[in-house]
């Protein structure tokens, strides 16, 4: 299939210093997010149970948006698909904020609703930015460009839990949610105002009014496309099943939409790195997931820790993720992608190893061996997010929103199931071990995934520029 070239906008130039703002924003709006969100809701679903159900479905509507509906952006450009998914926040936030007013037990409905509108808004953002950062950025800085917009978010993000832990006893934890309802407004009208459209794109118009109505109608096609492919998707089955009898009839448009699809969907898979970017990360999700998605559960149940003590925690992890990241705004240009995710995972590996010494630990000093291990996992983190984000929006500039939304989706599906496997685990050996089986399982499995990650394929335009470099 012939596909045009991709033209990029002159104007993008003036992104990269519009976006880091705009993260700063976003930060502080994401500092408060993971501090509320989940005891927030647990005053709203008391069943253990249901609550479980209900974190599900907000990973998994969060995947849909990044597998299903990513492609909108590469047709329809960057900005106003952005637009479109941080929208989708500010009544979300303001449903938070009225459930704790209504008087019902259980108003779940103002809680079901925004948490799936919430989660739609990450799936339809994430791939956007990313590509527009890529886009916007020098291709031999690229990954430097990544590093530096994402060390004003993680420094913002740390703002968060600090004010509310400082005001959390005098102000109701709903009212937060109308600060957040602030600033994803104004989150929305700096992009609007300030950010350019990288792409070249028919529709193109410079008037605030027209790009607003054109974000509303993204909006729009974004849904509509989430039941088109999954309509699409279910009907292949059926063309791969009769494909001989359908070829002889070329006037079903549903059908030809169908072969199209799954054209294009085989396409994808015909890069080697995609190939092996997907094994990789489901590799990964396995080793990391399994301890990490239930480290805070089990630390609560095993030694008795509470919000303080893991308020410090993730604040030892922020800081320890903004320390690295300011060298690497300068050293990330001189190291190749898959050199970053290897020290990336060789640094995260002493948050399995601290969990495991943590267990043999006098319990006066076991918090700073933990504090050690997050410390490691936030520097590990800042080697992470520049590598994986420059190899993700690099395989295909034609569908680089659609690839890298295909790819982090299907990650995330493979993280999904880790926490039940570790609660499987916990829940057979927790009596006599403790919580250190799952870190010990992560822990043998670590040097196949540093294996993995010395063998990831990088492109060989990159090779040559770090060779420069």
């Amino acid at each position: 299939m012939i596909r045009q070239e991709v033209l990029l906008h002159p104007s993008r130039d003036k992104n990269l210093r519009t976006v880091s703002g705009g993260f700063i924003i976003a930060g502080l709006c994401m500092g408060f997010w993971n501090v509320i969100f989940q005891p927030y809701l647990v005053d709203f679903i008391p069943s253990e149970s249901i609550f479980g159900l209900v974190m599900t479905f907000f990973s998994l509507f969060q995947i849909i948006p990044l597998i299903f509906i990513s492609k909108v952006g590469d047709r329809i450009g960057r900005k106003r698909v952005y637009l479109a998914g941080i929208f989708l926040y500010i009544p979300s936030m303001v449903m938070f904020a009225l459930a704790g007013h209504v008087t019902i037990a259980e108003p779940l409905f103002l809680i079901i609703t925004p948490l799936l509108l919430t989660s739609l808004g990450f799936g339809i953002n994430d791939p956007s930015m990313s590509s527009l950062i890529a886009e916007s950025s020098k291709e031999e800085k690229r990954t430097s460009s990544f590093t530096i917009v994402n060390l004003g978010y993680w420094i913002a993000t740390s703002i968060g839990p600090l004010v509310i832990r400082f005001f959390s006893e005098g102000i109701p934890m709903h009212y937060f949610f109308y600060g957040l309802v602030g600033g994803n407004t104004l989150l929305f009208c700096y992009y609007l105002f300030f950010l350019k459209e990288p792409l070249v794109i028919k529709d193109h118009t410079s008037n605030i009014v027209k790009q607003f109505l054109q974000a509303m109608k993204a909006l729009v096609t974004l849904f509509a496309q989430i039941f088109i492919s999954l309509f699409i998707y279910l009907l292949i089955p059926f063309y791969l099943v009769f494909r001989k009898r359908i070829n002889t009839s070329r006037e079903n448009k549903i059908l030809n939409n169908v072969e199209r699809e799954l054209i294009l969907f085989q396409d994808i898979f015909k890069n080697p790195g995609v190939k092996y970017a997907i094994g990789f990360f489901a590799f990964d999700s396995l080793v990391f997931g399994l301890s990490l998605s239930i480290f805070y559960g089990a630390i609560k149940y095993v030694y008795s820790y509470n919000e303080t003590h893991i308020a410090m925690i993730q604040l030892v992890f922020n800081i320890s993720t903004i320390i690295c990241f300011i060298p690497l705004t300068k050293l990330s240009d001189k190291l190749k992608s898959n050199e970053l995710i290897t020290m990336s995972i060789i640094i995260g590996s002493l948050a399995f190893s601290s969990n495991i010494i943590a267990h043999f630990t006098l319990p006066e000093y076991r918090l700073y061996v933990l504090l050690v291990g997050w410390a490691g996992l936030g520097a590990s983190v800042a080697f992470w997010v520049p590598g994986i984000l420059t190899i993700l929006t690099d395989y295909d500039k034609r569908r680089r929103a659609e690839i890298y939304g295909m790819v982090t989706g299907i990650k995330s599906l493979g993280w999904m199931p880790t926490a039940v496997i570790a609660g499987i685990i916990l829940d057979r050996t927790i009596v006599r071990f403790g919580m250190i089986i799952p870190f010990i399982i992560s822990l043998i499995l670590l040097p196949i995934e540093i294996f993995l990650g010395i063998k990831f394929p990088v492109k060989e335009k990159e090779e040559k520029t770090k060779e420069k470099s």
